[in-house]
């Protein structure tokens, strides 16, 4: 299975999420919006994952000793691929310590699990939408400029998320779900 480890978002992201929309869709008209619910902050990707090491990544992730924390969601941002822009995220202006503490610790647990052996550099952030193709840097500044009222998340639970891939969005089912202790309990 496709898969990765991820913080899932709660219910009232999606009130948050609905109060860009339409800015979204009047600003940008060929943004394709992704679905709340596959809306996630991601950790660690696995990439292909055999079914034969799934309980050995649950297990992994059943042992880390870490404390839960936050992040705050407080700016839109642009990928870009070959200078165009290509998805719309929203991330934090600062990376909290602990976040990227978790990441790590998820990385070194999961060493040697799926078929990702690449090692970019942690850049959490939730994808919004993607840019149809030939969308212009003009028509996407807007948004990317945009004050965002900031939205918290909890971490204090990370899933392992089989992605599906399909005919448009994959969809995303959460295989098992690890809450994270604190250091004091």
């Amino acid at each position: 299975m496709r898969a990765f480890v991820a913080i899932p978002l709660s219910i009232s992201f999606s009130d948050w999420l609905d109060t860009y929309r339409t800015i979204f869709a009047s600003t940008v008209p060929t943004l394709r919006l992704v679905p709340v619910s596959s809306c996630h902050v991601t950790l660690r990707f696995l990439g292909e994952l055999p079914d034969e090491q799934v309980d050995d990544a649950v297990e992994r992730l059943l042992l880390l000793a870490t404390p839960g924390t936050s992040v705050v969601l407080d700016r839109f941002g642009i990928f870009r691929r070959d200078g165009h822009p290509t998805v719309l995220w929203t991330g934090p202006s600062i990376i909290p310590q602990a976040l990227t503490d978790l990441a790590a610790k998820i990385d070194l647990s999961l060493s040697g699990l799926g078929s990702n052996g690449r090692t970019e550099r942690f850049a959490p952030h939730v994808t919004l939408g993607r840019f149809a193709s030939g969308t212009r840097d003009d028509e996407v500044a807007a948004i990317e400029a945009r004050s965002v009222e900031s939205f918290v998340v909890p971490v204090t639970d990370v899933v392992l998320y089989e992605s599906i891939m399909g005919q448009g969005h994959p969809v995303y089912i959460a295989r098992a779900s690890v809450r994270l202790v604190s250091f004091a309990e």
